[in-house]
């Protein structure tokens, strides 16, 4: 490593490729350091994503609205334009505070910490590093270092085995095991097939539980019906195709798994409160769509296609 006035320290920059860029995430920098007396960081902000291991050592962390002593084996990130800063705790000779850290980016990214269960408001994870994830950091420090031109896919799997050990064990028991399988599964079938005319039931088969339970547990982790959640991706899907295509509303409301005009135009009227041709024409939404809901069988009486 080489030595800086607040630090000693080694670190490399990565050019994604094309090809890279194809992907969900991937790497920009990765470094590792020992840190001075005096160390400190910020504050700034930074335009990527970049997650910080602590190897030993202790350090104070501000990261927007949030002040935090983090210590050994704990990992933080710092989100991009949001203003940071990290400081030592103190100087100990025996305990030196030392780190690794990769910035990385992608469409994946910001998902990618969501499921690792770090966000903007808890931008840390203590007590979760390990000897194998360390290992999986160092591999993919040595790739960038090394510069490997074929080394394009050891860098995805690195990257992704990194957030893989970091996916929290959040299962306690076989019943909540079990809840979150099913409920998983349904919403993983409503949101792939949502535009192909599935109905409620099929959901129900697919998470392999009672209707009634399936209703009460699926209102209550996600606040609202299935039905609700259904019409919702249906809603906003043809809310962004009324604006950004130029799809007749019949193209559109086949587009988004409705098998005629005046069920979507109905089912639109009764989301939106208005017709999708006033949405279109860019006329103010008349109600807030939560609002509307508990209106929709009141509305469904009236029989008329909005065009």
């Amino acid at each position: 490593m080489k030595e800086y006035l607040q630090e000693f320290r080694e670190s490399y920059r990565y050019t994604p490729s094309d090809f890279e860029k194809l992907g969900g995430i991937w790497p920009l920098r990765v470094g590792q350091n020992k840190a001075k007396s005096n160390y400190i960081v910020g504050p700034r902000v930074i335009d990527c994503y970049s997650l910080h291991f602590i190897i030993s050592g202790s350090l104070f962390l501000s990261h927007g609205n949030e002040y935090v002593k983090l210590t050994q084996n704990d990992i933080f990130c710092l989100h991009p334009h949001i203003k940071y800063s990290y400081s030592i705790v103190e100087d100990d000779p025996d305990t030196p505070l030392r780190m690794f850290w990769m910035a990385f980016n992608g469409t994946q990214a910001s998902p990618m910490l969501k499921y690792i269960d770090v966000s903007e408001e808890r931008p840390y994870l203590r007590n979760r590093m390990t000897p194998e994830l360390l290992t999986w950091v160092k591999t993919l420090f040595q790739l960038i270092a090394d510069k490997e031109n074929n080394a394009v896919i050891r860098l995805q799997v690195t990257l992704y085995n990194i957030f893989n050990m970091l996916t929290p064990l959040t299962v306690n028991s076989p019943e909540k095991a079990h809840a979150n399988e099913w409920l998983k599964k349904s919403v993983d079938f409503i949101n792939t097939h949502f535009t192909e005319g599935i109905t409620v039931a099929e959901a129900v088969r697919v998470a392999g539980v009672h209707r009634s339970h399936f209703y009460n547990e699926f209102n209550r982790l996600l606040g609202m019906s299935p039905m609700q959640y259904l019409m919702k991706l249906r809603m906003e899907r043809a809310s962004g195709m009324l604006k950004n295509t130029r799809l007749s509303v019949t193209e559109i409301s086949l587009s988004c798994g409705y098998l005629d005009l005046y069920s979507f135009s109905r089912a639109f009227y009764n989301y939106y409160g208005l017709s999708p041709s006033e949405y279109r024409a860019g006329v103010p939404v008349k109600v807030n769509p939560i609002d509307v809901r508990s209106t929709t069988k009141k509305r469904n009486k009236q029989n008329v296609i909005f065009l």
